[in-house]
């Protein structure tokens, strides 16, 4: 079987391929609003969940686990999810899982406190969190994939750069949400009501989400004539015709997450916590570098269009298992160095921005590596599965800090990160010529790709 197998999508027109390509835009935008809403919003609300004078350390390891329980329920939904939008299309998948997270956030936005539920509060919300995280996960097997299905081989790129910027433009929506809440809502109005208003809107949009898709086209007849064709389950067929594939894809992924969680998830950790620095230079950092990350994400999917993906994706491996880590270890030394609090920014913005800007690229080409019948479920699979070992930095740096200064411990995952990462594409194919709509043409001179994926 070839990546040519006509996919889940019937020809459409360009009206179509645009609305298809803004709901994968919105869809990512929406995600990354619901994952990380908690962890910005939550460290300043925990008052309302938790008693008064709580430990500040049992507040932030509370905190902590609200975000990470929502993680750990997309590896599950990845699976779930993957395997239903392989089976009955990428449209009634979406529907599915944009209700589900839906109803979650507007649950979790109208949860009462400490003073009514105790520690159940918390325990509502966390299952909440999970159940919405398995549910979030769909947004990645169904709408994703089924935008790049229907875009032109020479749209793909800007398309998977589309989706890929709506990851920092809903960080740059929360931070700018949460500065002005902190800034014009009073301390004990924020703790009762005003830590609501972001999950509020975020069911809004999920409304407005599920609203927009409902137009999306998808031809059902294709997942009628594989169901009655009586095939194995896709994720078993994943597993066992694909499993080369599946296997290079997860250690693409992974050694991407190593690097880039470093950035995203503990880079402000490190400038506030561990580097003294003040929180209004991080949020400040923060804006700006999703501003930047949203331009590089366009930019680098256009250079991918026209030289290649995987030429693309093991340069910026390298630049981030090199130039990355440098940065991480300029920050280390600024404490020490007097560096100017510009050149702090300044360096901070390298290492924030540059392992997120080849994001759209990434899902480009994961999608191009599988064929149809699978593709949701390698998909989902490989970019969440992916994540779960590079989630466990916290620990991985702790033991790490024994051997040397913890400042310096996340240069050591960035550089395997990036050389793990950069292994994996090179061993991979190119995927720019992969016909993965239908009617698709093969870009001229450019050689067959294979479902295998892997040489």
């Amino acid at each position: 079987m070839t990546q040519s197998e006509a996919p889940p999508s019937p020809v459409v027109g360009p009206a179509e391929e645009r609305r298809s390509a803004r709901a994968g835009a919105f869809s990512m935008f929406v995600d990354s609003f619901d994952v990380y809403l908690p962890a910005l919003v939550l460290p300043a609300a925990m008052g309302y969940f938790m008693p008064e004078g709580s430990p500040a350390a049992t507040r932030a390891t509370m905190t902590t686990l609200m975000f990470t329980v929502g993680l750990l329920g997309r590896p599950i939904g990845s699976v779930i999810f993957g395997n239903v939008s392989d089976r009955i299309g990428r449209k009634r998948t979406t529907m599915i899982s944009g209700w589900g997270f839906t109803i979650c956030t507007l649950l979790m936005g109208l949860l009462p406190g400490h003073a009514a539920l105790g520690y159940g509060a918390i325990a509502v919300f966390a299952t909440l969190r999970l159940i919405s995280g398995v549910f979030l996960a769909g947004g990645y097997a169904a709408p994703m994939p089924l935008a790049l299905e229907q875009a032109r081989p020479e749209r793909r790129g800007w398309v998977g750069g589309l989706i890929g910027a709506g990851a920092p433009a809903s960080f740059l929506v929360i931070n700018a949400l949460l500065l002005v809440m902190l800034n014009v809502v009073p301390e004990d109005g924020f703790l009762s009501w005003g830590w609501r208003l972001p999950f509020l809107l975020g069911f809004v949009m999920g409304l407005v989400y599920l609203w927009h898709y409902r137009a999306v086209q998808e031809d059902a007849a294709v997942f009628e004539a594989r169901r009655s064709q009586g095939r194995r389950q896709p994720v078993v067929e994943l597993f066992t015709t694909h499993r080369a594939l599946i296997g290079s894809v997860f250690l693409f992924t992974c050694g991407y997450w190593f690097a880039a969680q470093m950035s995203v998830s503990f880079l402000p950790t490190l400038l506030v916590q561990v580097l003294g620095s003040s929180a209004d230079l991080s949020t400040t950092a923060e804006l700006i570098a999703s501003v930047l990350t949203i331009a590089l994400i366009l930019v680098l999917a256009r250079l991918g269009q026209r030289i290649g993906r995987r030429r693309l994706l093991m340069t910026c491996s390298l630049v981030m298992a090199f130039v990355v880590a440098a940065a991480f270890a300029l920050l280390a030394l600024a404490p020490r160095t007097g560096m100017p609090p510009w050149l702090v920014v300044l360096v901070y913005l390298v290492a924030k921005v540059t392992p997120s800007a080849p994001l759209g690229v990434i899902l480009t080409y994961l999608n191009e590596r599988f064929p149809a019948s699978v593709r949701a479920s390698g998909y989902g699979i490989g970019y969440m599965f992916g994540l779960i070992l590079p989630g466990l930095y916290t620990f991985e740096l702790l033991w790490l800090s024994k051997l040397m200064p913890y400042a310096y411990t996340p240069i050591v995952l960035i550089v395997f990160g990036g050389l793990l990462m950069h292994v994996a594409v090179r061993r991979g194919p190119e995927t720019n010529a992969a016909a993965v709509t239908a009617g698709a043409k093969a870009v001229p001179g450019a050689a067959p790709v294979t479902a295998e994926g892997a040489r």
